[in-house]
């Protein structure tokens, strides 16, 4: 293993990157979310983390996610839906000033089949906010950026509701799964920083 990450290295590769908007340019539906980054006591520098609860009308019913949701006519941007949303799902309060970089749009699987796209947004904050969950979330997790870093810690993960009871790959963290949309977020993430893991072969067919 390299030298660990740093928030310069992050904010360098960001800089650098040119994200996929073309995705979110042509959905009729769109969403965005926040990859938060602070200096977690325990973990060093990490990322946040929602279970969200269980609801029969949402179809990521139960999953890890990032903090964010769908993009409202009142929103003057996919940043600022990311932002409000955050704020509405735990309570942290997002700026202009902490986003650094935007990550590629994500699509396919069941984005495509609700017509819609992702646009994932990274904030650094310089301290662990408070974290005050509302109706919408189960349960909130600070992951360590190294875990997730380690291809070695992705292992398989088969949706229980999937009728083929295929394997996608996913982070195990405590008692966390992250797979799907948001494992396909945080590989981008890493890519963008040079690190390869492992792509999910069927992530236009489900997701």
């Amino acid at each position: 293993m390299s030298d660990p990450l740093s928030m310069e290295l992050i904010r360098q590769a960001l800089a650098d990157h040119k994200p996929n908007t073309r995705p979110s340019e042509e959905a009729t539906r769109n969403a965005a979310v926040a990859m938060i980054i602070a200096n977690h006591a325990d973990h060093g520098l990490s990322s946040l983390f929602i279970k969200r609860a269980e609801h029969p009308g949402d179809p990521w019913s139960g999953q890890m996610a990032m903090p964010g949701g769908r993009h409202e006519e009142h929103d003057p941007s996919f940043k600022h839906a990311a932002m409000r949303e955050t704020m509405e799902e735990v309570g942290v309060r997002l700026d202009e000033e902490h986003c650094i970089g935007r990550l590629g749009d994500v699509s396919g699987g069941r984005l495509k089949q609700h017509r819609m796209a992702v646009s994932p947004y990274v904030f650094e904050l310089d301290f662990v906010p408070a974290v005050t969950p509302n109706y919408e979330v189960a349960d909130t997790v600070w992951v360590p950026l190294e875990f997730m870093r380690d291809p070695g810690n992705t292992s398989p993960y088969t949706f229980h509701l999937d009728p083929e009871q295929r394997e996608f790959p996913a982070f195990r963290f405590e008692d966390y799964t992250i797979w799907g949309l948001t494992f396909r977020i945080l590989a981008n993430f890493y890519r963008t920083l040079g690190i390869e893991h492992p792509a999910d072969p069927i992530a236009t067919d489900v997701e």
